[in-house]
């Protein structure tokens, strides 16, 4: 179920007390989320990070490619 679903259909009618204990029970999730990061990966373990490059010569990302270029002369300085 899609999130705009579920807060049509099960969020919006809920009382207001219950939409804050909704906000406190989520916060609680993510923060312990946070704190365990070993659940969602593995120690010891590369998690690659792809940075997708813009060349010169490729028109479509020209405007890309030019802010690119001052982003570096900038993070020359």
């Amino acid at each position: 179920m899609l999130l705009v679903e579920l807060e049509h259909t099960l969020i919006k009618p809920l009382p207001r007390s219950e939409k804050l204990q909704l906000i406190a029970d989520i916060t609680k999730m993510l923060q312990q989320e946070d704190e365990r990061p070993e659940k969602y990966f593995e120690r010891g373990c590369e998690y690659p990070v792809m940075t997708p490059t813009i060349t010169s010569d490729d028109s479509s990302y020209k405007v890309a490619y030019q802010l690119q270029q001052l982003l570096e002369e900038h993070n020359k300085l």
